[in-house]
């Protein structure tokens, strides 16, 4: 039970700590106020709260299953700590300093430096990509990006920047960073992180799910309506059109991985257990993203009806864009949903259109 420090009254009868969260009692016996804690460290936010503003005079006396009684402020201290933060108005300059910072923030979080002389991209993508603008900064000539290989580095440079501004203030910031480490920070390592940003900023409270243990990682994420609706989110590598070494990108070809995708998550996502699917085609040049995005649209068509328990099939798409400005860019994530129009459980996540996209940056 939860009572004032004057013995006197019994505030809240079967008190239990998990269930009223910051929530502000004033004693009708001495007219003291009590404060019911707030969540934990390191627990996940409630999926179901009822807010109560200060001042309430007539609280809710009973309680559905799965909800909390939560104050205001409470809500508003944890959105700041568990929802990404904006990177809309950042850039990214290239320069000795900022790859400097690059790797400061890799000892930091993996305590390995980045490898001077990597094998190449798909090996090791961040300490490729810090490599070559390494080398790219001794030439005094070189001022701007020009060629393919630009791009591609600073996407992966960008992106691993990005995924620090968003989320480095989150209580398993930790676990998202060993996760993208272990693969040596691609595209789409950190695309997990990117697609979380894109459906929170469409509304949706996002909750990662991790490994149990010490070195905890991201498995996936889910988005939370309510108590009694979580839909799970599964990011996949869609690589096989990926630069540099892809083919060429055919709409036939495209869904036909489209479906093998859809297919290979049927263990996790389906009608008793429904959620998301999220292809992360990686590196592009931008000219078959919308191939990519069109075969998508073609194996939902086809297939959507097979697979009812998936509410979405997304493109999640990493992107750089020049500012004018000497060797600078903004970057943002492209998040292309394609609903699936025979999937009817869950309708309360945001998960936007086909012509939905998120903002740049």
């Amino acid at each position: 039970m939860f009572g004032c420090i004057c013995g006197q009254s019994l505030l809240i009868a079967g008190y239990e700590a998990r269930n009223f969260l910051g929530i502000a009692i004033q004693c009708a016996e001495c007219g003291r106020v009590a404060e019911t804690p707030g969540l934990p460290e390191g627990s996940p936010p409630p999926a179901s709260v009822i807010p109560v503003e200060r001042g309430a005079e007539n609280p809710p006396a009973h309680l559905p299953g799965g909800t909390v009684l939560i104050s205001r402020e409470e809500i508003e201290r944890l959105a700041a700590l568990y929802q990404p933060r904006s990177t809309e108005n950042d850039s990214h300059t290239i320069s000795d300093s900022l790859l400097d910072d690059v790797d400061f923030q890799q000892r930091r979080w993996t305590a390995e430096p980045l490898d001077p002389a990597p094998a190449g991209y798909k090996q090791q993508p961040l300490a490729w990509a810090a490599a070559h603008f390494r080398a790219r900064l001794r030439d005094p000539d070189w001022n701007s990006f020009s060629t393919d290989i630009d791009f591609a580095a600073m996407t992966v440079i960008a992106a691993f920047r990005d995924l620090f501004a968003s989320w480095v203030h989150h209580p398993l910031f930790a676990a998202m960073a060993g996760t993208a480490a272990a693969q040596g920070f691609p595209p789409h390592a950190m695309a997990t992180f990117g697609a979380a940003k894109s459906l929170a900023s469409a509304g949706n409270q996002v909750a990662f799910v991790t490994t149990e243990g010490p070195g905890a990682r991201i498995v996936s994420f889910q988005l939370l309506r309510g108590a009694a609706d979580q839909m799970t989110v599964a990011v996949r590598r869609f690589d096989r059109f990926e630069w540099p070494d892809g083919p060429q990108v055919a709409l036939q070809a495209v869904r036909a991985e489209a479906i093998q995708a859809m297919t290979s998550v049927q263990g996790r996502i389906n009608r008793l257990r429904p959620g998301m699917l999220v292809l992360s085609p990686g590196i592009s040049d931008g000219k078959s993203d919308q191939t990519l995005v069109d075969g998508i649209v073609a194996a939902v068509d086809s297939h959507g009806k097979r697979h009812r328990g998936l509410a979405a099939v997304a493109a999640i798409f990493p992107k750089v864009q020049l500012t004018g400005k000497r060797r600078e860019v903004r970057f943002g994530y492209a998040f292309c949903p394609v609903p699936n129009r025979h999937h009817s459980i869950g309708q309360s996540v945001q998960i936007g259109s086909r012509a939905d996209q998120t903002r740049f940056g």
